[in-house]
């Protein structure tokens, strides 16, 4: 099952305005990408699936494995991302930004927590960060990684490296939000069953939105 994310939509609206967008069968839209449709007025449809296609025993061991194997590529690429934090929170510290490598790895143990839960099928512990709760970290937050569009100008500055390390993070993070989809997509209520896993991802997507933007002196990141 494909997803089309808010990403997507952004980019295909603005090689070309639209006030409608077909849904294609077998092919879901993430939260963010719905919310994005909404704000533009666009008329989301939905594509009807050709007639005469009708279940069987052999199709519902088919869609058994795929499931099997979607919860299998989540957890390799949580793992990836666990590893991505430590080699990253390493990286920063030989640059010489200890207190930034610090954030980092604490950061990373927000995930692990994720990870945990996904695999023991519990829900994730609160995440807390600067002495900030949840609910705070998303008021400072909000809308911020709309902004956040590092390009070569990042890269060129003085802690330009610091700021391509995070976002390389934030992209990997943005990649297992669409791998929680495939896996725990409720087709009949047209939910995710662990929304609760994607929550905290985007937390932590914005908890390094918001060092990428300190890194910048607090201005926003676009190039």
């Amino acid at each position: 099952m494909k997803f089309i994310t808010e990403i997507e939509l952004r980019a295909l609206y603005k090689t070309e305005p639209f006030d409608s967008y077909v849904l294609e069968p077998n092919t879901k839209i993430t939260p963010g990408a719905r919310q994005f449709l909404v704000d533009k007025r666009v008329k989301l449809v939905q594509a009807q699936c050709s007639e005469g296609k009708k279940s069987n025993t052999n199709e519902s061991n088919q869609a058994q494995a795929r499931e099997n194997w979607c919860a299998l590529r989540l957890r390799g690429r949580m793992d990836r991302i666990e590893a991505y934090f430590l080699l990253i929170a390493a990286d920063i510290l030989r640059s010489g930004d200890a207190v930034l490598s610090e954030e980092v790895m604490a950061l990373g143990k927000c995930f692990r927590n994720v990870r945990n839960a996904e695999r023991e099928q519990k829900a994730p512990d609160k995440i807390q960060f600067w002495g900030w709760s949840e609910e705070e970290i998303i008021k400072r937050s909000e809308n911020l990684e709309k902004y956040v569009e590092i390009s070569e100008f990042h890269v060129g500055l003085e802690n330009g490296k610091e700021i391509a390390l995070l976002n390389h993070l934030r992209a990997s993070l943005r990649d297992v939000e669409l791998a929680i989809l495939e896996t725990y997509w409720n087709e009949e209520k047209q939910v995710c069953s662990r929304q609760d896993l994607i929550d905290a991802v985007n937390l932590i997507i914005n908890i390094l939105c918001m060092m990428m933007r300190k890194c910048l002196g607090g201005k926003k990141c676009k190039g």
